[in-house]
């Protein structure tokens, strides 16, 4: 996008009038105060200032301009938090090229939207649908909730949708990108991918309809045939390993419950979102994984994984207590009533029942603890000995967390595994290396890998020229040719500053403005972003930025010199030839000279 637009949009949309929609705000001097959306606030902890255009929680540190703070709010990218500011301020984004990407996403996205609203109107009024009218009122469902999350049904035909798209002009080639039809195998045409199917819209966080999840009609003739549940392929828009069911829903009631809970059907997450339990949400009939909980992670601080009285079986708490130790995320199960899942639970026994389940969930490692103990840890010292490994074999296999955090989390973990089990912690630590010796064996990671590893912003200090210099260029974009030409990326030492800078480099040799909104619109990482504006505001009070950006120039020119001419210094002091350090004062003094012209 163009960087006039993206200044065009800020401009349009002052930062107290959006918070303010988002936020009560009371004036305070020259500044707006309120109470932060971003962490627990219960003092008016949040500062919006209208001359800069920027916010700031003095309590969580939250920062930013109104681009970042619909970001943030919204949970979204910063390509669609300009979409959302461009629509509230009436500007017209600029309309992609026939071939580029984001019009053929826009064309799938209607074509999805279109079915939808097909198969919806389907189960509402057909006659096709009285089997799955009645199914879904023996399931308890109720019209508001059928109607609010667009239910729908897929007639048993085998190509009732592609007749439905050939009367509206629908091209069928979209239709088959996005999963909804497919080719004859025999014969020219194509045929319906659901039948005799309740369908179930699958919706992104921003509640546009991506896919669909079918549920064959248990009196289906074709029942026998095919799985109960068959969920749209992978296409664009649709990834089942990484969606979840109803968060477009959830997302709210999770930020005042403090958390999500993870069923496994959508049925249940519908009857309990009926029932008044909103913060619950499905997998696509997979396991929760990392991208899962990373998804999670962004609208709750703690997920509950609701098993039946099971478990889940060993695999499905060994998971969880896996993505637990890898992850900086709170992960409980809680276990259902022997032989009902949510949505018979909450028929049945009504939600206070459920909200009973949901409030004694256990942490995974807990959990893990509790199972292991009372089926190994009556066994005597063999069975305490197995029962110390099928905990540690699993933190043995997660990823240690990174950084000071990271490891403050393994040693409460160790710390409670050794006093569960009565064992010394030294003891505990050694057989979790052991185990980790063995079923993670260490890989010599690569100079990217490290790199990646390093923390973007926190961690090692950046070197003050380093972080001079990115304040002035953000506050600047008509000196980024000129440090491009004379200061390669490899020469920044910190893992952040170098990563902002050779963004700049990237946009400037793109023919983009090398301005910050647009390095924004490429960076993923919300403190990196949030860092960059901070420096940038640095830059900006310095008016001299011309002469300042001349000084870090020379700074870092001296840098380069530095160690060949403390290794000329030390090669003096150790001399003992008087030729040789006569040769040896000339370098320095040509070095010196050389230095001093390049300055003049």
């Amino acid at each position: 996008m163009a960087d006039d637009r993206v200044k065009q949009i800020k401009e349009a949309n002052d930062i107290v009038d959006v918070v303010g929609g988002y936020l009560s705000l009371r004036p305070a001097g020259p500044t707006y105060k309120g109470l932060c959306p971003f962490h627990d606030d219960h003092r008016p902890s949040f500062d919006v200032d209208p001359r800069r255009q920027r916010y700031r929680c003095w309590a969580c540190d939250k920062y930013g301009d109104v681009i970042s703070f619909v970001q943030e709010f919204e949970r979204v990218d910063f390509k669609e938090a300009l979409e959302i500011l461009a629509r509230r301020a009436g500007i017209q984004l600029e309309k992609p090229t026939s071939d580029s990407q984001n019009l053929r996403r826009a064309l799938m996205l209607d074509v999805v939207r279109w079915a939808a609203s097909q198969f919806h109107e389907c189960l509402l009024d057909s006659p096709l649908a009285e089997e799955a009218r009645r199914y879904l009122g023996d399931r308890a469902l109720k019209g508001e909730t059928v109607r609010k999350y667009e239910l729908g049904y897929a007639p048993r035909t085998g190509d009732w949708l592609v007749l439905k798209a050939d009367a509206a002009g629908i091209d069928l080639d979209v239709l088959e990108k996005v999963g909804l039809i497919a080719p004859r195998t025999q014969g020219p045409g194509h045929y319906d991918r659901f039948r005799d199917r309740v369908q179930f819209p699958i919706r992104d966080v921003r509640g546009r309809t991506v896919g669909f999840g079918g549920r064959i009609l248990p009196s289906s003739p074709l029942s026998g045939r095919g799985q109960k549940y068959y969920n749209s392929s992978d296409t664009p828009l649709f990834a089942k390993s990484e969606l979840l069911y109803g968060l477009d829903q959830a997302r709210t009631a999770a930020s005042k419950a403090g958390y999500l809970a993870v069923v496994e059907g959508y049925t249940d997450v519908l009857m309990a979102h009926q029932a008044g339990i909103g913060q619950v949400v499905a997998t696509m009939g997979t396991a929760l994984n990392a991208r899962h909980v990373q998804n999670l992670r962004r609208f709750a601080p703690r997920v509950v994984l609701v098993f039946d009285a099971d478990a889940g079986g060993d695999t499905g708490v060994n998971r969880a207590l896996e993505l637990f130790a890898s992850h900086d995320v709170d992960l409980a199960i809680a276990t259902l009533p022997a032989g009902l899942d949510p949505c018979d639970l909450l028929v049945q026994q009504g939600p206070d029942a459920f909200r009973q389940v949901l409030e004694k969930a256990a942490d995974a490692l807990e959990f893990k603890l509790n199972q292991v103990l009372n089926h190994e840890g009556s066994l005597g010292i063999e069975g305490q000995r197995r029962a110390v490994d099928a905990v540690l074999g699993i933190v043995a296999l997660a990823p240690p967390l990174a950084g000071q955090a990271g490891a403050i989390r393994t040693q409460l973990m160790v710390t409670r595994i050794s006093r569960r089990l009565a064992l010394k912690e030294e003891m505990v630590w050694a057989r979790l290396e052991e185990l980790r010796a063995q079923k993670r064996p260490a890989e010599k990671s690569s100079p990217a890998r490290s790199e990646e590893a390093a923390p973007a912003v926190r961690g090692a200090k950046p070197v003050t020229a380093e972080r001079e210099l990115l304040e002035v260029l953000l506050a600047d974009e008509t000196l980024v040719a000129a440090a491009a030409a004379s200061i390669p990326p490899e020469e920044i030492q910190h893992p952040g500053l170098r990563r902002l800078l050779a963004g700049l480099y990237a946009l400037l040799a793109e023919d983009v403005p090398p301005t910050l909104d647009q390095l924004r619109a490429r960076l993923e990482e919300g403190p990196l972003a949030r860092k960059a504006m901070d420096l940038q505001d640095v830059g900006l009070q310095n008016p001299n930025r011309a002469e300042w950006f001349r000084r870090l120039l020379d700074q870092f020119q001296e840098r380069r010199t530095r160690p060949a001419k403390q290794q000329l210094q030390t090669q003096l002091q150790s001399t003992s030839d008087h030729q040789a350090a006569l040769e040896l004062l000339r370098k320095l003094q040509r070095a010196k000279q050389e230095r001093m012209k390049e300055e003049g």
